[in-house]
């Protein structure tokens, strides 16, 4: 075999048979045709056929008499690959990883979403034909650079329930809140640009400041809210700073700022000109009508909210709200970015919003919410734990247990019993911080599986 047709042929042989293996091809499928593969490789039948029969070989595939090629059984190869977690490094990347993974009957404990049975109400598939299906001839360009205008105009009439006063001017549309924070963080911060965070922080936005190399500060995380001491210290110190909290569902710790705070917070930013950038994800899940950017002018504030928590991770769709001076130059700094948002994800957003579905989806959620709330709280002190702050409208609490320390061993005691963690130090800028703690997804933690991990391990 001459080495220029021998290296073709192991190299489809090879890339063949980790797509077979890793379970792109499932069991009893039938293989493309001879010719097909042929073409899709640039290759000669004739090499194509001297790989299938080392395949065969293999026992990876088998033939069918006048019928082609079929992978042969693998005993469950690709679930079993999905299984083996890698726990050499634990860190934030690794349980990003572990987020966007399915792992059977493994308990995600620190997993970041809602309860995939809170969505039963929104009809999704009928919602997104009804988008599509209007104008469609507009999706064949970029759109408007701030992104799909009832969409806005939606948001500005939804927001002024919190005392927002806004038009659609004030609003830009991006990927999500993630997106959002990323494009804020890309557009203001320098090397050494003092930014204060809430500690603990949601982690995702302290690597992405790390990234950033900026002067990181940790302003306490209270249950009412952050320590308004060292908030007015660091100030002091750091005039014209950044600072980015959330003022309802803190991630991690659950905690809602009281109104006492709400009012502080801002005469403290007014007052040393800092930009306070409010992350409202969580949003719908309160009745409360009270935030930092309640009755704000955005002079010194930029609020973002979005909606993967309430109505799908999938369909990634966040806004900024600021002042319009500064929206257009995020507008335009998202252009150089990204070009665009997306429209179809931002008309099916609008779909959701303005059906009869959305109020009802709201009222089932929140109740499912406040169910799981309860009985996560039932079970974490049953299993002598002790919560931060116990509220029954956020999807975390932040917990520590007697005498468990969440450790790099402890992790990977808890997956010996199937249960995946998202340990405190994640959450601390020098992953030193909070080792006593961890944050608990309330509906999983309303698991009776849940309870019956937890007392193993704790045993």
């Amino acid at each position: 075999m001459a080495t220029q047709h021998k290296q073709l042929y192991e190299k489809i042989h090879q890339t063949l048979a980790y797509q077979i293996k890793s379970g792109l091809y499932k069991d009893n499928e039938k293989l493309p045709s001879i010719r097909l593969l042929a073409e899709q490789y640039s290759v000669s039948k004739n090499t194509i056929i001297t790989v299938l029969e080392k395949l065969v070989d293999d026992g990876l595939i088998h033939s069918r008499s006048r019928s082609g090629f079929y992978i042969t059984e693998q005993h469950s190869a690709s679930t079993a690959h999905l299984a083996t977690i890698d726990i050499d490094d634990i860190d934030e990347l690794w349980l990003m990883r572990r987020q966007l993974e399915s792992f059977g009957d493994v308990l995600h404990v620190g997993d970041g979403y809602p309860s995939k049975e809170w969505f039963r109400d929104l009809p999704l598939n009928r919602l997104l034909q009804s988008a599509l299906q209007e104008e469609n001839e507009k999706l064949l360009r970029y759109g408007n650079k701030y992104g799909f205008l009832p969409l806005r105009e939606k948001l500005a009439k939804t927001l002024g329930t919190l005392k927002m006063s806004l038009t659609p001017d004030n609003i830009l549309l991006n990927n999500g809140v993630n997106d959002a924070i990323d494009l804020i963080i890309r557009f203001f911060v320098r090397s050494n640009t003092p930014v204060l965070v809430d500690s603990p922080v949601y982690y995702p936005l302290l690597k992405k400041l790390q990234l950033a190399n900026c002067k990181i500060i940790d302003i306490p995380r209270q249950p009412d809210g952050p320590d308004c001491q060292v908030l007015e210290e660091r100030l002091k110190q750091h005039p014209k700073a950044m600072f980015f909290t959330q003022s309802i569902a803190h991630n991690p710790t659950g905690t809602h700022i009281s109104d006492d705070k709400l009012q502080r917070i801002n005469s403290l930013c007014a007052q040393y000109n800092c930009l306070l950038i409010e992350n409202d994800i969580f949003s719908a899940y309160t009745q409360s009508k009270r935030r930092l950017c309640s009755g704000s002018d955005f002079s010194h504030h930029l609020y973002v909210g979005g909606f993967s928590k309430i109505i799908s991770p999938s369909i990634r769709v966040g806004f900024i709200v600021g002042n319009q001076e500064l929206i257009n130059r995020l507008a335009d700094f998202k252009a150089i970015i990204h070009i665009n948002s997306s429209e179809y994800s931002e008309r099916f957003i609008h779909r959701i919003l303005a059906s009869k579905s959305y109020p009802m989806h709201l009222r089932h959620f929140t109740k499912q919410l406040s169910t799981v709330c309860q009985t996560s709280r039932d079970h974490i002190q049953a299993l002598g734990g002790e919560i931060f702050h116990y509220s029954d409208n956020s999807l975390y609490f932040w917990v520590r247990f007697p005498g468990l320390r969440f450790d790099k061993k402890t992790i990977r005691k808890g997956m010996e019993k199937k249960i995946i963690f998202a340990p405190g130090y994640f959450f601390s800028q020098n992953g030193t911080q909070f080792r006593d703690w961890t944050r608990i997804n309330n509906h999983i933690a309303a698991h009776p599986q849940f309870l019956q991990a937890m007392r193993s391990l704790l045993t």
